[in-house]
């Protein structure tokens, strides 16, 4: 099992610095998050295991050709192009190559796929317009038109969020996409974060390792398909429960980034939950992504997550 950190690599990073960092806290490098289409003019390969792919929470309305809905979130002509890298479905199955390809110059061992969609205004309310299957359908369909850009060295791992797509890991759903999947190199990057914020029920870090080995224990033999884990804690019930279906009045970047990080916490694992979880997932990877005030390594938040696992 090789331990990583996910790290967003600034202009004035210098590698060895990092790899400081990284032998200081026991780890085996970084989930590179790789969101442009120019590859790196100094990729940081000796140190990248993986890398996170662009990510569209907004995407179906685009591809499918609903220009109502496409207009509810993106009003202007402008901010579509900007999002997808033009007018066209083409264009932005181009963009995502174009992604990938940026990433592969990192030299990584897997890449990371965001699999869900969301409209902006769904966040609050949870009606959301289209199902799971329909997202994982064309979330599939995407991937197998650029998936020709992917060596089959590299694995493309799936990860779940908590809007319609893999959502919770519910097994028909599981094996419903991946037998769309025209690739063998795939698998599942579990995000413990993601998955216990789809469970508002949640009280503690106890509970939320029994939820999460029970979800895992439910997909049977396609636990398998679970190569890494996105390691993090989220406990906000209560923050959802009060703030379910009230839509501010104005939806911006900065609201939808405060409700976002207030749900989604990547709070570090305290408790021996966090070894509870590895123990029962048996993962290739283990990247802890926790939430840290700038593009810095959170040290001490790592160090207590490696030390909830046993491992520090």
């Amino acid at each position: 099992m090789k331990q990583t950190v996910s790290h967003y690599m600034m202009p004035d990073d210098r590698i060895p610095d990092i790899k400081e960092i990284l032998d200081r806290l026991g780890l085996d490098g970084i989930e590179n998050l790789i969101y442009g289409r120019v590859p790196a003019a100094r990729p940081a390969e000796e140190i990248t295991v993986g890398c996170h792919l662009a990510y569209w929470p907004v995407w179906m309305d685009f591809y499918l050709g609903n220009k109502e809905g496409l207009a509810e979130d993106f009003p202007i002509k402008e901010s579509v192009i900007e999002n997808f890298g033009g007018e066209t479905a083409e264009d932005w199955l181009e963009m995502i190559r174009d992604n990938i390809h940026a990433a592969l110059a990192e030299k990584p061992e897997y890449l990371v796929w965001h699999t869900a969609h969301c409209r902006n205004r769904e966040i609050w309310t949870h009606k959301f317009h289209y199902t799971s299957r329909e997202v994982l359908e064309k979330t599939a369909e995407v991937y197998n038109r650029v998936s020709d850009a992917v060596p089959s060295s590299v694995w493309v791992l799936f990860e779940n969020t908590f809007w319609p797509g893999l959502y919770k890991l519910d097994p028909a759903e599981v094996d419903y996409f991946f037998s769309l999947i025209s690739r063998n190199n795939v698998g599942i990057m579990l995000d413990t974060s993601h998955l216990m914020a789809a469970n508002p029920d949640l009280t503690s870090e106890a509970e939320g390792a029994e939820y999460i080995c029970s979800v895992v224990k439910r997909l049977g033999s396609m636990k398998s398909l679970i190569k890494g884990i996105h390691l993090s804690c989220s406990l906000s019930g209560e923050y959802q429960r009060r703030v379910a279906g009230k839509i501010p009045d104005v939806v911006n970047v900065e609201t939808i980034r405060h409700h976002i990080i207030s749900m989604d916490q990547h709070r570090p694992f305290a408790t021996d939950a966090a070894k509870r979880i590895v123990d029962c997932i048996e993962p290739l990877y283990v990247t802890h992504e926790l939430f840290a005030d700038d593009f810095s390594i959170p040290l001490d938040k790592v160090q207590l997550q490696r030390r909830a696992m046993g491992k520090f």
